[in-house]
């Protein structure tokens, strides 16, 4: 088989062809242009409407988000959709096969001459005899002859492309008088989704949000929808309407706690007064929404709870006035201030103390404020620190009143920096307090103000004053409540005098020596101290020293002249005073304060009467008869004792032979007699201890007094003060151990009438020591009944010579006349 040259076509079936596939080409360019324009008009519209309809339900605009991703998805969508329907199908290669197998379906009367008159020219063909290539060369004639008279508009359906058409030019109409009709509208949707900005709907209604802080109802804003607030503070919302726009009937509330689920509420309005809706002790984060008429809020607001600013510490260092002698020294001797923590709501520190004020914070502060009220005054220390440039700056105020201009002034920069540290966590404050603190901060001020002075390191302020201080952070949070604290201020007390008079009575003799014990106490020293008198009617005190003075500032100073002398002594003698002359004497003392004093302070006043040895003998005889009465009525209670146990001791000695109740009975009565006896004797033990210590204050009395004798020496220390120690110390506790053993026998029941016998024979031997003294103390008496005798005759004489001295008196009188 020869291979033989590939037919060709003919120029009407090469034409038919081309005209075919210019036709197609068109159709599919302008169905696609159709396709691509309502794809357009459909996102469009599509976008519209959603913007239209989330609006109208959230009155809200589209999430920026979306709205972008939409411009971009739908951008890349129109882009997709004109490479494919346009690009694609217009430029796509269309082989003449396809076309003439598209005519042969199309046109039935062609047969299989078409496609295979173009097979052949395309080189499928293979020659199969001159027979062959003759029906071949007469198939492709026939074709091309056909073709001529085929209409080939006839091979498209116009439908698609018309219903195309008919939506592409509708949705463009449709857009395009949107554009001519509610150009707003269509600006709207050009802002929104091609120039992607957040707001774009038109509103009648816009709300804002601010925060009421306290104190003072400060307004605070919203920082990129976010704001700080204090954990357990009252959060103050207010909501109202922007300038120009309408006031909504009533605004909605959308909130949640944090880890809260969503809760709504609604707030009238009325006018054009904004609407306050309070939180109470916000402990948790809030989220919350705002919307009222055609207004809602794009993105929530959200409150952030942290903690408040606080003290979590304070500390004084305090420099104590010299003369108190508190402030520590460094081994060079360099004073050193005294570090107190500040516990609880008070302290007290002495007058005229230097104090540094120290806070700590939990947190970085940009403003401290420390203010103190003083009468009508109210003084303020303000310490602000600029949270962005970090300056920071200190000023001292004071103003009679909120209505009155405030004088104030401004401290160095070296001052204020040592008053914040660098990290703002914590502040100082330099006082001084003063008892005219307010005074003198008012001519401080005013020099500072008027004359350009500097202000003092450390401010005087006002003593015992309730001291306010309020923080503020970094994140302008301001303490919920200001801390309250009192800071009082200690005067010099004048010092404490307790003293006595040892062995002496009002009633002196000339010669008298004033024993004076006690001891002169002060806080920070006693420097001065003395005896001061005066006699008679006078007003001016006479000082006179004592033996030994206080040497230097002694903080507890006990009088007394030497080791063995536990008294000072005050004598009489050299002011040589006369009878009935009357004598008061006091203890004086003064302390070192050498900012508001010395403090004087005096003891009670002592007074005296000058008397005779004679009558000071007469009043201590009648003290010596109440003596004896008391001594002999614990004699006689002690006689009765003695009686008592007499008869419980013959009840006890039958108590073997006794049974049941009235063993029972006799039992208690030896129990009772036990517990009876006990409680006398330790009554009886006391009042002779007093009676001992009586009978010592008449012997001192009498020597204090310079009126004893050797007699009456010898009858009060060895007949009367000597037994009476040896009963007090000797006899008594005897008689009470017995005693107590007759008890303990009765409670463990055995039998008591040993030691019953024991108790009479130590209760007579006291009985016995106890009338031996009586004895020596009615001799006394006797020998002080003769002195008493021989001065009521002097006096009676006396009394003769006075009436005898009158008498005459009147006779010479009578005889002039």
């Amino acid at each position: 088989m020869s291979q033989t040259p590939h037919p060709s076509l003919s120029q009407e079936v090469l034409a038919a062809l081309n005209r075919l596939r210019g036709q197609i080409r068109r159709y599919v360019f302008w169905e696609g242009l159709a396709l691509v324009a309502v794809l357009a008009g459909v996102l469009f519209w599509g976008s519209f409407l959603l913007d239209w309809a989330y609006f109208g339900v959230s009155r809200l605009e589209l999430p920026r988000w979306l709205r972008a991703g939409f411009l971009v998805g739908g951008v890349g969508l129109l882009a997709t959709g004109g490479v494919s329907l346009l690009a694609f199908r217009t430029l796509r290669i269309i082989r003449g096969r396809a076309l003439a197998l598209l005519l042969e379906r199309r046109f039935p009367e062609l047969g299989d001459g078409l496609i295979t008159a173009v097979e052949a020219a395309e080189g499928h063909w293979t020659s199969q005899g001159a027979i062959a290539d003759a029906m071949l060369a007469r198939t492709i004639a026939d074709a091309g002859r056909t073709v001529q008279r085929l209409n080939l508009e006839t091979v498209f359906n116009p439908h698609p492309l018309r219903r195309s058409a008919i939506a592409a030019l509708g949705l463009v109409v449709s857009v395009l008088g949107l554009a001519v009709v509610d150009s707003a509208a269509m600006e709207r949707w050009i802002d929104g989704y091609w120039r992607l900005q957040p707001v774009y709907w038109p509103r009648q209604t816009e709300l804002v949000v601010r925060v009421v802080s306290q104190p003072g109802d400060r307004l605070r804003e919203f920082t990129e929808g976010r704001y700080r607030h204090p954990r357990g503070g009252d959060l103050q919302l207010q909501v109202e309407t922007a300038p120009g726009k309408q006031t909504p009937p009533r605004v909605r509330l959308d909130y949640r706690l944090r880890g809260g689920s969503w809760k709504r509420t609604y707030l009238a309005t009325s006018g054009d007064q904004p609407v306050i809706q309070s939180f109470p002790a916000l402990l948790d984060s809030l989220e919350f929404w705002v919307s009222g008429g055609d207004y809602a809020a794009p993105a929530p607001w959200r409150v952030d709870v942290v903690d408040p600013p606080q003290l979590d510490g304070i500390e004084l260092a305090v420099l104590y006035p010299e003369y108190t002698g508190l402030n520590a020294r460094s081994d060079a001797g360099v004073v050193e201030r005294t570090r107190l923590p500040f516990q609880g709501a008070q302290m007290t520190l002495p007058l005229g103390s230097d104090v540094q004020f120290v806070g700590v914070s939990n947190k970085p502060l940009s403003l401290v404020r420390v203010e103190a009220t003083a009468g009508s005054e109210r003084f303020e220390w303000s310490l602000q620190r600029d949270p962005e440039t970090q300056l920071a700056s200190a000023t001292l105020l004071v103003r009679a009143h909120e209505d009155l201009p405030q004088r104030s002034a401004s401290f160095s920069a070296e001052q204020t920096a040592a008053c914040l540290a660098t990290d703002g966590r914590s502040f100082t404050l330099p006082l001084v307090l003063r008892k005219t603190g307010d005074a003198e901060l008012r001519d401080v001020l005013s020099r500072a103000q008027e004359q350009g002075g500097a202000l003092p390191s450390a401010i005087p302020w006002p003593a015992d004053t309730v001291v306010r201080i309020q923080l503020e952070d970094v994140d302008g949070i301001g303490s919920p409540e200001p801390l309250r604290l009192t800071l009082n201020s200690q005067p010099d007390q004048p010092p404490v005098v307790e003293v006595e008079l040892k062995g002496i009575s009002p009633s002196i003799t000339r010669q008298a020596r004033i024993p004076v014990s006690g001891l002169v106490r002060d806080e920070y020293g006693v420097v001065h101290s003395r005896f001061e008198y005066l006699i008679d009617g006078e007003t001016a005190w006479r000082p006179q020293e004592f033996a030994v003075s206080p040497v230097g500032a002694v903080r507890e100073f006990e009088l007394a002249r030497s080791p063995t002398e536990a008294y000072e002594r005050f004598d009489v003698l050299p002011l040589d005073l006369s009878l009935k002359q009357r004598l008061a004497l006091t203890v004086y003392a003064a302390d070192g304060d050498t900012l508001y004093g010395p403090n004087e302070h005096r003891s009670q006043k002592f007074v005296f009467t000058i008397v005779s040895v004679e009558e000071l003998q007469s009043l201590l005889y009648a003290r010596e008869l109440n003596l004896r009465n008391r001594f002999e009525q614990i004699l006689q209670e002690l006689k009765d004792l003695q009686k008592d146990l007499e008869l419980h001791r013959r009840r006890g000695e039958t108590l073997e032979a006794t049974q049941g109740e009235e063993r029972r009975q006799t039992e208690a009565a030896l129990s009772a007699c036990a517990e009876r006896s006990l409680l006398s004797v330790r009554k009886n033990a006391a009042e002779m201890v007093s009676v001992e210590q009586a009978f010592g204050e008449i012997r001192e009395e009498l020597v204090n007094n310079a009126a004893q004798t050797p007699q009456n020496m010898a009858r009060l220390e060895t007949k009367i003060l000597a037994p009476l120690k040896v009963v007090n110390s000797e006899d008594f506790p005897a008689v009470d151990a017995s005693l107590g053993l007759f008890s303990l026998a009765n409670q463990k029941g055995r039998n008591p009438v040993p030691a019953i016998i024991r108790s009479e024979e130590d209760v007579a031997a006291l009985v016995k020591s106890l009338e031996r003294v009586l004895l020596d103390i009615r001799e006394l008496e006797t020998f002080q009944e003769l002195l008493e005798l021989y001065k009521g005759i002097i006096d009676l004489q006396n009394e003769v010579m006075e009436d005898t001295k009158t008498q005459r008196k009147e006779k010479a009188l009578r005889a002039l006349e």
